[in-house]
């Protein structure tokens, strides 16, 4: 028998979080730059239409650990950047020690 599940619960395995993830059937190239010179002004639109699919993501704070954890250098990841994970590891670091996801 089939369990439906909320769009937006958080799955019971945290190891398997990947499997729930929004971006799972979207391109690669939407939330990673190319491998050339791209323009500001298209990895902004680029980068929103990403964090379009982050936000409906039922695993972003797992994906956003990873990232944070494994050091991703590139691409959206739980809805931030490279600039804004860092920003947000600064001031974490500023905060003091505190629970994680991961």
């Amino acid at each position: 028998m089939a369990v439906r599940r909320d769009e937006h619960a958080e799955p019971e395995d945290r190891s398997d979080w990947r499997e729930h993830a929004a971006c799972r059937d979207e391109h690669s190239a939407l939330f990673f730059p190319p491998l050339q010179f791209e323009r500001r002004e298209l990895r902004l639109v680029r980068e929103r239409v990403a964090k379009a699919v982050c936000v409906s993501c039922p695993v972003t704070d797992h994906c956003l650990e990873y990232a944070i954890v494994w050091r991703e250098p590139h691409g959206v990841w739980g809805g931030m950047n490279e600039v804004e994970r860092r920003r947000l590891v600064e001031m974490r670091s500023l905060d003091g020690p505190s629970d994680r996801l991961l």
